[in-house]
């Protein structure tokens, strides 16, 4: 696992003054790489990376060159089935000079081009430059469990696991991208290929791309339904999809737990990770490491008693942290440092904190993101169900009455959503409603009108359209399955992927991911969604296959997820906090908002008339980024 950087000379001039500026940007990237640094450069290229040793410790070192020397590679990730492809490019000729999973891919590119990524099984984002081609191909993992950003002019091209690095450089401007903007505003998150910064862009998951002075080509290698490896032809038994996901599942974990280095997990005491340290159970040669965080706050904020039960009965050896709202106005700063854009989801706060936990045990952790968009976990894939319902009450009743009588209550969040969602006639608008916290009229009112202007003609429900309807292979006329696979393309990606990498990477540990092994998201959308959803019965073909392995009281557990006490804490102790970095003067000078809209939210917030937290934790990150990467406040 590495943080990477590089840089290609558009123009063909070189740039002495560009030698100390390539290992500046290269530095920023140390927290994703303590262990070691190593760079190469010629005229018009360079290549960096920054590493956490966690295979072949000691001749891991990048970059990595082919026999002849004309490929060079830097790569951040993990090859899981790194150990099934090397004797097979050995016995093509092949020589390797180490034991680690980079030089595999170097020499499976060098064997098999860009259809080398069909091969890989793993999370991973690399570069490799073609001495005689002059060209550099750049690729990232099909599900994008690991970020590549990139930037481009006239005269450069630039890119970096993280966008800091890119930035990094005072010739390229930190300018604010209004969409970029838009997309946060409503979903708490960037939507790629676009980013919060104008020009700087993340490649898609699962394409490549190859840069040259000719330009840049993007092409996509991957997606769900094209080609998948475990593949029937008719519809299973609801037992043997159950089956074939425990067995996947239980490969996943096994593959994923090979390190030179401790491995441990992340234990909720939900379904996917007590599946997942049930089945590390399995393959460890000793007890698993587990841990867990609460918040003292108590209640729907901490989960720790439900973790110490699935610990105690899969016997691992289980840590736990509780931590207060002490913590929080210190780490924020750090956390919007480490996220490079600003990011809504307040759930990385704990993430990081349980990652800096971790470390002190272990450098490598497993977790259970993923299942809910491959089986069916969160509430609002049951709760879209019931629209059609809705929409057949009489016109008025449905359209007028029920929705004037919830928004008169004072805190019902879920259901004035839901009244409010059900509303829409369009499947794909009506799942992206039930995600979007500012939707486009509240950005009207929001924003300058300078703003709203360049954003007239810009449509915030963009990706739900697209996604919605790209499903392809075997469920694609599913609409349970369309949800979810929106989900996986947009909001696990750019929001969860996101949310774990750069928390966990700011702490020097590698999280790993079993239920985005390839294998298993292509299977999950070759199952119909009658058997992950039923009612408002959620994830039933997981529990089914997981059955035995946790504990009965996990499988009758609701969905909790990392709950954090924001409400309360703006409405308490961070009150005064929250209110003067909105609406200090420095805040009001950016000619972003309309500063009585955010005055009234605040207001109706403290006073419990409605819950604005999700919104004030949005502006709260952006305002906090803006000081941070415009202003060029120190951390």
């Amino acid at each position: 696992m590495c943080g990477i950087y590089g840089r290609l000379s558009l123009d063909g001039e070189f740039d002495h003054n560009l030698v100390k500026q390539n290992l500046l940007s290269l530095h920023k990237l140390t927290h994703r790489g303590p262990d070691e640094f190593g760079s190469w450069e010629n005229a018009n290229v360079f290549l960096g990376m920054r590493r956490l040793s966690i295979i072949d410790l000691a001749g891991g070192t990048q970059p990595i060159w082919n026999e002849d020397h004309t490929l060079c590679i830097v790569y951040n990730g993990e090859l899981y089935n790194y150990l099934d492809l090397r004797p097979e490019l050995i016995q093509r000729g092949h020589q390797f000079k180490t034991e680690s999973d980079t030089e595999v891919v170097l020499h499976a590119f060098e064997e098999w081009g860009a259809d080398c990524l069909k091969r890989f099984n793993g999370m991973f984002a690399f570069a490799i430059w073609h001495i005689h081609k002059q060209t550099l191909f750049i690729a990232r993992d099909r599900i994008g469990e690991k970020p590549l950003y990139y930037y481009k002019d006239s005269k450069t091209f630039a890119f970096a696991s993280e966008i800091k690095a890119i930035v990094a450089d005072k010739k390229i401007p930190r300018e604010l991208n209004p969409k970029g903007l838009a997309n946060f505003l409503a979903y708490g998150h960037a939507v790629a290929p676009q980013t919060i910064y104008k020009n700087i862009f993340k490649l898609l998951p699962g394409h490549f791309m190859e840069v040259s002075e000719q330009g840049i080509a993007i092409t996509q290698y991957w997606d769900v339904g094209d080609e998948p490896q475990v593949t029937t032809d008719r519809v299973l038994s609801e037992d043997a999809y159950a089956e074939a996901i425990r067995e996947l599942l239980d490969d996943s974990v096994k593959r994923r737990m090979l390190a030179d280095v401790p491995v441990g997990a992340f234990l909720s005491g939900g379904v996917d990770s007590s599946a997942i340290v049930a089945l590390m159970q399995r393959h460890a040669t000793g007890k698993v490491k587990t841990f867990s965080l609460g918040f003292r706050s108590g209640g729907g904020y901490n989960e720790l008693s439900e973790a110490k039960q699935v610990a105690a009965f899969l016997g691992t050896e289980h840590y736990e942290l509780e931590v207060g709202n002490e913590d929080v106005v210190n780490l924020l700063r750090t956390m919007v440092y480490h996220y490079d854009e600003p990011f809504g989801d307040s759930a990385g706060f704990p993430i990081y904190l349980l990652s800096k936990f971790a470390r002190q045990h272990v450098k490598v952790v497993l977790a259970g993101d993923g299942g809910d968009e491959l089986f069916g976990g969160y509430r609002r894939y049951a709760a879209d169900q019931f629209a059609p319902f809705y929409n057949k009450l009489p016109g008025r009743l449905s359209a007028e009455i029920i929705p004037n009588l919830v928004n008169r209550l004072p805190r019902s969040r879920r259901i004035k959503r839901s009244i409010n969602t059900w509303q829409i006639q369009d499947p794909a608008q009506r799942y992206g409603s039930w995600l979007t916290s500012f939707d486009k009229e509240m950005q009207s009112s929001l924003l300058n009108p300078e703003l709203v202007e360049q954003l007239a003609d810009y449509d915030i429900g963009w990706p739900y359209d697209k996604y919605y309807n790209q499903l392809n292979g075997k469920t694609a006329h599913d609409s349970l399955n369309r949800m979810m696979y929106t989900d996986f393309k947009t909001w696990m990606v750019d929001g969860y992927m996101e949310k774990t990498d750069k928390a966990t990477m700011a702490c020097h540990i590698e999280a790993r991911l079993p239920f985005l092994d390839y294998r298993l998201a292509e299977l999950a959308y070759q199952i119909p969604g009658k058997y992950k959803v039923k009612g408002t019965s959620l994830k039933r073909i997981l529990k089914h296959a997981v059955r035995g392995l946790v504990p009965d009281d996990v499988l009758k557990r609701p969905k909790h997820g990392f709950s954090v006490p924001t409400d309360p804490w703006f409405r308490g102790e961070l009150k005064e906090f929250v209110h003067d970095t909105l609406l200090d003067q420095r805040a009001r000078n950016r000619n972003l908002f309309n500063t009585s809209v955010v005055e009234k939210m605040l207001k109706e917030h403290v006073s419990g008339t409605h819950i604005w937290s999700t919104h004030l934790w949005l502006l709260l990150n952006l305002e906090m980024w803006h000081r941070i990467f415009i202003d060029g406040e120190s951390v």
